[in-house]
This record gives C-alpha cells, sequence and structure tokens, in this order.
C-alpha cells in the first residue's frame, strides 16, 4: 500500500479531494486508485483545524438532543443505552420531554472504553458540509460524514469487518491503529455478500494514523480499529457508495419494464408447459435485444452516474432566486 507525506500544510474545505490526497493528483487517484487499492496520505499535526476538532465536537454535543437515529454509542459491538447519558430538557419537558446529553456521563463512559459516533454530522457543520460537497463534485456520489470518537486506552469499538462503500478517514485528533487486509471476495456488495473473514495472521498493513493523516480505503478491504492506549482519538470519514453494474442493471429492469408489457406480466406459474416454455423464451428474446441494443447501457450508465442530490440550501428572508421577501399575504 502506497504511503505518501501531505503536500499541503493544512486541508482547506473548498480543496475537497485534491485536498484530502495531495500530493497524489485527483485524475490519478480518480482514474487508478478509486475502487481499488487503499492510499495513506502523511499529514502535519493540526492539518485539519478549519474541519473539525475537540472545539467543535463540544459545541455539536452543547447543541444536540439524544436523536438515537444520528448518535451511537458503541463498545465491542455490544450497545450501550444513549439514554443513560441523557437528561430532560428542562425548559421543554411540557412537549414531550426531549433529552439532551450529560457532560459528566458521556465522560464517564467514553472513559470507560465506549466509541462515540454520530453519522451524518456533515449536516451540524458548515466546513463539513462544504467537504463533503466538494468531493460529491469529484466522485460524482453521495458523501456521508461521521465521526469516531474515543478517549484512549478503549477496546476496539466495531469488530474485524469490511464495508460496503468506500470511505477515506480523517484523522483530526489523537491516533488510531488499524490493521487492514486485502478482500476475499472480489467487490462485495451489501447483503448479497457473504466474505470469509482474513485468517488470522500478520495484515496486509498495519500501523497508526495520527493527527492529520488520511487513509483512503474502498470497499470490500477487511479492517480492525483499535485505540491507541492514552491518545484520544477524533477521526471522521467520508463514505461514499460508487454506482455498480448492480445499479446499471436496475435501471436496465425499469427501462424493460416501461417499454415491455412482457416484463410487467406475471410469471407463468400455472400455465401448461408448453405455453411457460415459449413465455421465457419471449423473455430472453426481450432481455437479448436489449443487452444488444447499440448504446442502451452507456446511457443507462450515463443515468447512473449523474452526480449525488443537491444539497438543501437557504436564503431567508429572502426568495431561492434572490428575489425580495415576501410579505405575509404573498405580495413582494
Amino acid at each position: 500500500m502506497e504511503i505518501l507525506q501531505a503536500g499541503a500544510p493544512d486541508c482547506a474545505p473548498a480543496d475537497g479531494l485534491a485536498g484530502l490526497l495531495s500530493p497524489l493528483a485527483e485524475p490519478e487517484f480518480l482514474r487508478h486508485r478509486l475502487g481499488s487499492e487503499p492510499v495513506v496520505v502523511r499529514g502535519r499535526e493540526r492539518r485539519f483545524r478549519g474541519l473539525f476538532g475537540w472545539p467543535q465536537l463540544n459545541e455539536v454535543l452543547a447543541a444536540a438532543r439524544t436523536d438515537t437515529s444520528r448518535i451511537h454509542l458503541v463498545r465491542s459491538a455490544d450497545g450501550v443505552p444513549l439514554g443513560s447519558c441523557a437528561e430532560p430538557v428542562p425548559q421543554l419537558s411540557p412537549r414531550g420531554r426531549p433529552a439532551r446529553l450529560r457532560p459528566e456521563r458521556l465522560q464517564e463512559v467514553l472513559g470507560a472504553g465506549t466509541t462515540l459516533v454520530i453519522d451524518g454530522i456533515e449536516e451540524l457543520h458548515a466546513p463539513l458540509r462544504d467537504l463533503a460537497t466538494a468531493v460529491e463534485g469529484s466522485v460524482r456520489s453521495l458523501v456521508q460524514a461521521n465521526l469516531y470518537v474515543n478517549l484512549g486506552g478503549a477496546e476496539q469499538g466495531f469488530h474485524t469487518h469490511w464495508d460496503d462503500h468506500d470511505v477515506f478517514i480523517l484523522q483530526a485528533e489523537g491516533a488510531k491503529h488499524w490493521d487492514i487486509h486485502p478482500p476475499t471476495e472480489e467487490h462485495p456488495v451489501g447483503v448479497l455478500s457473504t466474505p470469509v473473514p482474513p485468517a488470522d495472521g500478520a495484515a496486509g498493513w498495519s500501523g497508526e494514523l495520527t493527527d492529520g493523516d488520511v487513509l483512503y480505503l474502498p470497499r470490500g478491504w477487511w479492517h480492525t480499529v483499535k485505540a491507541v492506549e492514552g491518545r484520544p482519538s477524533l477521526h471522521l470519514t467520508l463514505g461514499t457508495r460508487l454506482p455498480s453494474a448492480g445499479d446499471l442493471l436496475r435501471r436496465l429492469l425499469v427501462h424493460l419494464a416501461r417499454n415491455h408489457s412482457l416484463v410487467r406480466q406475471d410469471l407463468p406459474r400455472f400455465a401448461t408447459a408448453d405455453r411457460a416454455r415459449g413465455w421465457y423464451e419471449d423473455l430472453r428474446e426481450v432481455l437479448a435485444a436489449a443487452v444488444r441494443e447499440p448504446g442502451l447501457l452507456e446511457q443507462l450508465a450515463g443515468q447512473a452516474d449523474g452526480g449525488a442530490p443537491a444539497r438543501p440550501e437557504f436564503s431567508l428572508p429572502y426568495l431561492p432566486d434572490g428575489g425580495s421577501p415576501a410579505d405575509p399575504a404573498g405580495r413582494r
């Protein structure tokens, strides 16, 4: 696995993928590394100070509710109840007693080895949202940023596993130890794949990511992540699910269903043997003709490569087109 030295001292959100991977040129990465092999870029300490760190985390936690769809506590795959770290919000208790995090209790469970996970944290912090949007522009796929926090000396938050999407890991504070093994099944996808875990033995790459480092890991690569004793850690993952041949085939199915009544028919489960045989032959002809149709697969692949959906942007009190605000009656 190639290990590079960062080409720039700091990583600005607007620099996107090029800033994360410099000195590796973005076109080189997209053509030859994306989806195929990991890369480590070593950066100087505080390289991500403009993106996220302990002060920004504390601000997010102070404003957060205990939303279990976003915030999780994990330790060796055994859940620690988030509610044990929460208390009612006094001023909002008549509205159903929403809960907020208790600083001293959260500190206690993190100190005992729990890992804090915040999913989609780019939605809560503008510089991360800007970075995710910039990376989306490069990989032309939706990007989500997740945050992982521990206070050092913990057991691994998750067992050895592989992800069904590509990830860029940004070590923003402290250090984490990584053991990485190559895929044991080519191009695994979600629930359709059941790769066998790597055999015990030396990892393909083993080492620490420290403050300022970036690791790119394609989907399917096994990894074990452990805290470093006495080194509190905060790292971000930018996850993206790249369009695959499966996405192309799903679009082909939709195309066929729209254009061929045969594809919309029920299966001939109770038909005579001759009639069922004829039905399947007709279906084969439809499928074969579609596959051979010049340009059709390429056209559908282009639709699958249409890029990430736009993130919402608000311009209150002004209208989205930049016009003047409307009055309560709808007049300008």
